[in-house]
């Protein structure tokens, strides 16, 4: 094993984790357990034999940590890895993984000891510096880098790749979406290792093993995952996708799952490495651990996006301060459920839907959805009444029970055109609620194409067409893509939507109107009775100003989510404006261009259809 090499072994810095350039060579740090046998292997590239074997004795270790420098050493003809108590580990800090090429591929026994080794490389250079969107001019597109270009409709060339992202770049920007979220990008294990108990992959041991296709497990998290990659750069590939994001205004968001327990230090080593090497924008934190709060105030990380269940900014920022770039982001759960409620009629709804769509928080900012992986499709939602996981192997007992949805009068797919249209009214209020509250919006990859799990709401295991994006070009979904693309561009023109703070629903700057109102049956009058499924909310223009530094307009959106028609009274506009119809959910052609507007005969009161919204706007003729 021990062979005769040019390098000399000497004491390293063990304040630097994992492995860092020297002068002539590499400095190699490992955290060892107290009492534990330690050695360092050697690999020669592209062999799993052991080449050299570099003893880490206990005296040479400082507290828990082992360091030695390798010098001279030239990094593209080595790979490496540890051997901790007889078993064969990879360094938790590595770089680049080295085994893991083909994404849910099993190991042979006799590939398991050295299958997987680490790789020394060059890290890439960055072009591109992170963007800086505010929370609230940012559209977050939510993605599992494999399930969105693998499907054959995605017509890529790398597909479910780093490189296939890039491909869709023009796809994004004409959606109209400001960020990127990537679910687990990093290296983590879709299948057990065999360090790993069986049973923390799958809930019978006595079954085959079932795919961590979602990636939310143990993990290798500095290494962009190679599997994932249409080359054997996975390094490189990664960053030229995070460069191409910038270069289109697009924000590069990751997702991390940190396990409990997990320590603070190596969550901020994490994302600290993710932000100078290749310039994430932000990161969606998941797991329990003490390591939030010192996440949150750390200073290296007061510019990137942080986004948890939720965040105590009292704490954080004591009680009379903000932060000055609101950078924390609560995950908006409670939005999916109140506003699914509110979608499908049912009681005592109002007032928590109009409390989602205002809310806008000083000290953090909240994000907004009505799907994520973890649950039904938008499509799904008004589909599907039962959960459907069957295909899961867990005999349909896996996956949430209370999905807040509405089939719409018959579970799954149906021929009956009046259920299908309904179906389509339902997913075009769902876009309004969405893209019309001022929180930030996540739209989950796929929705916006009417993508389907077929009832499935955990497909966590499903590296197919069940958990895959499909690219269906039919005419129904081309339809909604082009609702979505308006329902963006309005929120995009309209800043009165997305505004910096919480609106105050006073007049505070004496424009003799609030910037927030409520209107039921009678104009200004709050309207909230708990079986009322139906109100009205104007936005006064006149405190936001466009990018011309001209007043935004007046807007008032017309909610009636019962099964009946609604008149609701419409407040009267100043300086001869009138109102005018810009978009009705109750129709195929959803917006109406600008100037195209339709002015409404009736200045006083609006019909509206049942489960139907309106967006009017006030103009001069």
């Amino acid at each position: 094993m021990n062979q005769k090499n040019t390098w000399q072994a000497l004491p390293g810095d063990p304040t630097k984790p994992g492995i860092s350039r020297t002068a002539q060579g590499f400095n190699f740090t490992v955290h060892i357990p107290t009492g534990a046998s330690a050695s360092l292997l050697l690999y020669k590239k592209g062999n799993s034999a052991v080449t050299c074997e570099i003893p880490l004795p206990e005296n040479i270790r400082v507290g828990e940590v082992s360091a030695i420098k390798l010098e001279p050493m030239e990094p593209q003809k080595w790979e490496y890895n540890y051997c901790i108590d007889g078993k064969v580990c990879q360094d938790e800090y590595a770089q680049k993984i080295i085994g893991r090429e083909k994404f849910g591929a099993p190991m042979s026994t006799v590939e398991q000891e050295h299958g997987i080794r680490c790789g020394m490389i060059e890290l890439p250079t960055r072009k591109t510096a992170p963007l800086q969107i505010p929370y609230e001019d940012s559209i977050i597109y939510k993605i599992h880098v494999r399930g969105f270009t693998k499907h054959t409709s995605s017509k890529v060339r790398k597909k479910g790749t780093f490189s296939g992202i890039i491909e869709k770049i023009p796809y994004l920007k004409e959606l109209g979406v400001t960020a990127l979220e990537l679910m687990p990008a990093y290296e983590f294990f879709e299948l057990p290792r065999w360090s790993e108990p069986a049973s923390n992959y799958r809930m019978d041991p006595t079954q085959p093993a079932r795919v961590n296709y979602w990636g939310y497990g143990p993990a290798l998290y500095f290494a962009p995952k190679a599997s994932f990659a249409a080359t054997a750069d996975p390094c490189g590939e990664f960053s030229a996708m995070v460069d191409a994001l910038h270069e289109a205004g697009i924000e590069c968001i990751m997702e991390f799952y940190f396990p409990e327990h997990t320590e603070a230090q190596l969550v901020l080593d994490v994302l600290h490495f993710w932000q100078l090497t290749y310039g994430i924008d932000g990161f969606h934190l998941l797991g329990d651990g003490n390591w939030l709060e010192m996440t949150a105030r750390d200073s290296l990380l007061k510019k990137t996006k942080l986004s948890y269940v939720g965040f105590d900014t009292e704490r954080i920022y004591g009680n009379d301060k903000r932060p000055y770039y609101r950078n924390l982001c609560e995950h908006n759960l409670a939005f999916q459920q109140d506003m699914r409620k509110f979608l499908k009629g049912d009681e005592g709804c109002l007032e928590a839907a109009s409390y989602r769509m205002r809310r806008n928080p000083v000290g953090n900012a909240v994000l907004n959805f009505f799907a994520d992986h973890d649950g039904y499709t938008m499509q799904d939602m008004v589909s599907y009444e039962q959960k459907h996981n069957l295909e899961n192997g867990e005999d349909n007992s896996d996956g949430s029970n209370l999905n807040y949805s509405w089939n719409c009068g018959v579970e799954g797919e149906t021929r009956k055109h009046s259920i299908r249209r309904m179906r389509e009214r339902q997913l075009r209020n769902a876009w309004v609620m969405l893209l019309g509250s001022q929180g930030t919006p996540m739209i989950y990859g796929g929705d916006e194409l009417c993508n389907t799990a077929h009832g499935n709401n955990n497909p966590y295991c499903q590296d197919n067409e069940i958990g895959w994006q499909e690219w269906n070009q039919n005419k129904v979904n081309l339809q909604m893509l082009d609702f979505v693309k308006q329902a963006i561009a309005f929120r995009k023109k309209h800043p009165v939507l997305h505004q910096t703070s919480e609106l105050k629903m006073m007049d505070y700057k004496s424009y003799g109107c609030p910037d927030l109102s409520y209107h039921g049956s009678r104009a200004w009058f709050n309207q909230m009775e708990y079986n009322c499924r139906f109100f009205g909310a104007m936005y006064c223009g006149d405190y936001v100003l466009k990018e011309d530094e001209s007043k935004d307009c007046y807007l008032f959106f017309a909610y009636n989510m019962h099964w009946e028609e609604h008149e609701i009274a419409l407040p009267t506009l100043p300086k001869k404006q009138q109102w005018h119809l810009a978009a009705d959910t109750g129709s195929e052609r959803g917006f109406f261009a600008e100037g195209e507007e339709e002015l409404l005969t009736d200045q006083r009161n609006v019909l509206v259809p049942p489960r139907t919204i309106y967006i009017l706007t006030g103009r001069q003729e």
